[in-house]
């Protein structure tokens, strides 16, 4: 059956979406013809955003509400690549992405809602394996640079020696940007969750279908010396990592599941490593600091718990109504990712490869809709796929996109992906 959108945006009318429509609608790839689609419950609001952003003629304006099933699987099935910012994921994802897996349709999201892509995996993961349809969670600033980061130092390691395998990897976050009021929504919606299934989440490898190695315990201070850098870097927790952890342990997972169940030399090329352990925290300005945020952080999570407080900033944190391009465009991040490998008896001391990433924007309302979108446009060559996203099924941004991303990525002017290699004898830049 000929599809009549290659991409369908849902939610376009909000932040993210209209980000993302911007970005598909101007994107120099258009050449191509592809055809995209918005679609939102107000008919008014999709028509004022379209002559806001001065949308082409061809965009495609539908109406439609994510919770009438019918309408949204016969809407589905017209499409290619389907990008949902409409959350919480929990709330509302499950039906579009059921609906996507029927019909053999692809689906990219913004969720970081590790609970909910639990029950995605459980409920979805066969039926889209069967059909083909490529499910993709955690597509933006969670969990993309946290993901490519290993994905990249993985495929540097195999490029240096086919022997070499990852044994830590840690990544050090910088960031500046406007907390997403869906993010805070997520953190809401997932503290008012029973407490044995609060529990649940922490529970490492929550979603991988291995079980991998031990990590170190939460703790207030984090480190990883940098040698390009000749120094060490320093931090404390970062909130968003127990949902970047769950996803590169899930890349992780289904890339060791892989070269257990297909053992050709490409799965073990593509395989991190039966030993590898990840870790990340956001880089402060010394221990003293590093420790303030771990407590800080850890209190604001305790708080959460209190129904009343949840309560009371459901009520007073603004949306994203209000905020103005020129607020999106003062963000950034930068991540720096340190890939030690185990040693072997040609590099008995490891190779150590830092992974550098940054972007120019906000990270949540400007950065994360682009990069779903990159990932969108990935998906729609299913040629320049790894293997396992042309087998379908429920799988990350590393597993799902690979290189195809990593070379969007490369050329998206916003970004910046840098890869430098120290085997302690000496030192060489590398390209991807």
């Amino acid at each position: 059956m000929s599809k009549r959108f290659d991409f369908l945006i849902l939610g376009a009318t909000g932040l993210t979406g209209r980000q993302a429509t911007r970005f598909l609608a101007a994107h120099p790839d258009r050449s191509k013809k592809w055809t995209l689609a918005i679609a939102a419950r107000s008919k008014q609001k999709l028509d004022k955003m379209a002559s806001e952003l001065s949308l082409p003629q061809d965009v495609k304006i539908v109406t439609v509400d994510v919770t009438d099933e019918e309408a949204v699987n016969n809407l589905v099935k017209q499409t290619r690549v389907v990008l949902n910012t409409v959350g919480p994921f929990a709330k509302w994802g499950t039906p579009v992405v059921k609906a996507c897996v029927r019909n053999g349709v692809h689906h990219v999201d913004l969720s970081g809602e590790t609970q909910w892509m639990k029950e995605v995996i459980i409920e979805c993961d066969y039926n889209a394996s069967k059909t083909g349809s490529i499910i993709v969670s955690a597509c933006g600033f969670d969990s993309i640079p946290s993901d490519l980061s290993l994905y990249v130092a993985n495929k540097t390691l195999k490029n240096i020696d086919d022997s070499l395998q990852v044994a830590t990897s840690t990544t050090a976050f910088s960031i500046s940007g406007i907390i997403s009021n869906g993010t805070l929504s997520s953190m809401i919606f997932a503290r008012s969750m029973p407490r044995h299934r609060a529990k649940e989440l922490g529970r490492p490898y929550y979603l991988s279908p291995v079980v991998g190695p031990s990590s170190s315990k939460r703790r207030a201070v984090y480190s990883v010396y940098v040698p390009q850098m000749l120094k060490t870097i320093v931090g404390g927790f970062f909130f968003m990592s127990p949902t970047n952890k769950a996803v590169v342990q899930r890349s992780w997972g289904l890339l060791e599941q892989d070269a257990i169940e297909h053992p050709s030399p490409k799965a073990q090329k593509s395989r991190y490593g039966p030993s590898a352990v990840y870790e990340e925290f956001l880089a402060t300005g010394g221990t003293i600091s590093a420790i303030f945020l771990s407590v800080l952080t850890g209190l604001f999570w305790a708080s959460l718990g209190v129904p009343p407080i949840r309560w009371l900033l459901q009520k007073i944190v603004p949306g994203d109504t209000g905020i103005t391009d020129q607020q999106l465009e003062r963000g950034y991040f930068k991540t720096i990712n340190v890939t030690t490998s185990t040693p072997t008896a040609s590099h008995p001391d490891g190779v150590k490869v830092t992974t550098t990433m940054s972007g120019k924007g906000d990270p949540g309302y400007l950065l994360s809709p682009i990069l779903m979108a990159e990932c969108a446009l990935a998906l729609l060559d299913i040629d320049l796929l790894p293997v396992l996203a042309k087998r379908g099924g429920v799988l990350t941004p590393a597993t799902a996109c690979g290189d195809s991303l990593v070379k969007r990525l490369q050329a998206n002017e916003r970004f910046d992906l840098r890869v430098e290699v120290d085997d302690g004898k000496n030192e060489s830049r590398k390209s991807i």
